[in-house]
């Protein structure tokens, strides 16, 4: 329904010269100016057909009228004012939750929010890690991090997509108990089949989702290495370290590369995968999530 009301402003204009008994004052405390708060309230009482100020050189002073409407306004401002105060998301001290797995958070998240901070000291990011599990909710977080098969086209709440290929990794002692150099750089993929590594372990998190057959592509031929399975990626990356076998690996290692903790022997790598930052179809963010939003996606 329709209300015949007043414009907001020309109320907002009334109730602060009520109070301050001054157009000028009025006018200082909305940065306004002063002819600007003359016509509001003119407009007002033009549109109520009454004077609600009396007006003087040096002073204004409310009419019967406008105390009975001064008093209206400023009760309804500070009833709305609790309501919004009240509906406004606890952000008095400024969370921002954001779901990413420990592997995600450790990897690429925290230096990330680190150099986030330094520059919105007041914005408090919390992480929530339960993202593989069955009991996570995207409604529970502001947005979230995860690792999916890329590139299908629009989704709904998805803010950017970050293409990460797999690849295989292991420790160069694993190679080397196999009589292969451990700092040799190239293999062929076969040598999982038909060498020596033929019986190496084959790390994964999900038995029902081979990503290694999927790796290695050759269709006549299965690799019969036996899976071990780890859930926990960042478990799975120190198994892989420790020598227990092979890791499907992304760019996120790129620490345990660079320092020779694992090597990756292979040329071949799987397309098609990597991380979505996505929030909740028609989830609203707040302003501070926004920020960190935003920032992610432009820090890549």
């Amino acid at each position: 329904m329709k209300h015949a009301l007043p414009s907001l402003d020309a109320l907002k204009v009334f109730e602060a010269a009520a109070r301050l008994l001054s157009f000028s004052k009025a006018a200082e405390e909305l940065c306004l100016s002063k002819g600007a708060v003359s016509y509001q309230v003119r407009k007002l009482e033009q549109d109520l057909d009454c004077a609600l100020f009396r007006r003087s050189i040096r002073q204004v002073y409310l009419t019967d009228a406008g105390q009975q409407l001064y008093l209206q306004t400023r009760r309804l401002f500070d009833e709305l004012g609790d309501t919004l105060a009240r509906i406004k998301p606890a952000s008095a001290a400024h969370d921002v939750t954001v779901g990413a797995t420990t592997y995600v958070a450790l990897r690429w998240l925290s230096p990330r929010i680190a150099r986030f901070s330094e520059r919105h000291p007041d914005i408090s990011v919390t992480l929530q890690h339960s993202v593989n599990s069955r009991e996570f909710r995207m409604h529970d977080v502001d947005f979230a991090i995860r690792w999916d098969c890329i590139g299908e086209g629009p989704r709904r709440g998805l803010l950017r997509e970050m293409p990460m290929p797999l690849f295989p990794v292991c420790s160069p002692r694993l190679l080397e108990r196999h009589g292969l150099p451990g700092a040799r750089t190239r293999l062929d993929p076969r040598e999982l089949v038909q060498g020596p590594l033929g019986s190496t372990p084959l790390l994964c998190e999900d038995r029902a989702l081979d990503l290694w057959q999927t790796w290695y592509g050759e269709q006549s031929e299965s690799l019969a290495n036996p899976r071990r399975v780890i859930d926990d990626a960042n478990v799975r990356t120190q198994a892989a370290i420790d020598g227990q076998g092979w890791t499907l690996a992304d760019a996120m290692m790129e620490h345990e590369l660079r320092t020779g903790a694992l090597v990756a022997p292979f040329d071949r790598r799987l397309e098609g995968y990597g991380y979505l930052i996505e929030s909740a179809p028609g989830r609203f963010l707040g302003r501070d999530a926004v920020t960190l939003r935003d920032w992610l996606v432009a820090e890549g």
